[in-house]
């Protein structure tokens, strides 16, 4: 969800402004504030802010890591943050750096814009609230590949 939503984003901003270059993109908050608060509620998703939907998955593959290696959790965890700065730079790059002659007539985003990114925005808080629903559909696929890995490390003697 959140890597459809920043890439849905992306899109719209590179599009609009015939560039990739994140250097040329500053200020966009300015122009379009629907377009930068959607993007930030995706973005907190994607750095697992709590109550989002990427706070559930980072915190059970923590756990779960921690459970099994207690050093490999530490540098998962440090890549998380890692991830995390590079993300919130970003974004204060783009949407609050300083403004240029394509940034000051930036449009906010359309109605079906709108929509998709309402969409999404609301999934990534509903997931991160309510995840028992998702949590509940893959449980049976986790349960699988945990005892795969099991029986695989079991008969390699690893533990």
């Amino acid at each position: 969800i959140n890597v459809v939503g920043l890439f849905f984003v992306i899109d719209i901003i590179s599009r609009r402004l015939n560039t990739r270059d994140s250097d040329q993109m500053g200020g966009i908050a300015k122009s379009a504030p629907t377009l930068a608060i959607a993007f930030l509620i995706i973005l907190l998703g994607t750095v697992a802010l709590p109550l989002t939907n990427g706070f559930i998955g980072e915190f059970l593959l923590l756990m779960g890591l921690f459970n099994y290696n207690i050093y490999a959790s530490a540098i998962a965890g440090l890549t998380i943050i890692f991830g995390g700065v590079y993300m919130l730079r970003m974004y204060q790059r783009i949407m609050s750096g300083d403004s240029n002659e394509a940034t000051l007539a930036f449009s906010d985003i359309r109605s079906n814009e709108k929509v998709v990114l309402f969409v999404i925005c609301a999934l990534v808080i509903f997931i991160g609230v309510y995840p028992k629903p998702v949590l509940s559909i893959s449980e049976p696929s986790v349960k699988a590949l945990i005892d795969f890995v099991d029986v695989k490390m079991k008969s390699v003697g690893s533990y």
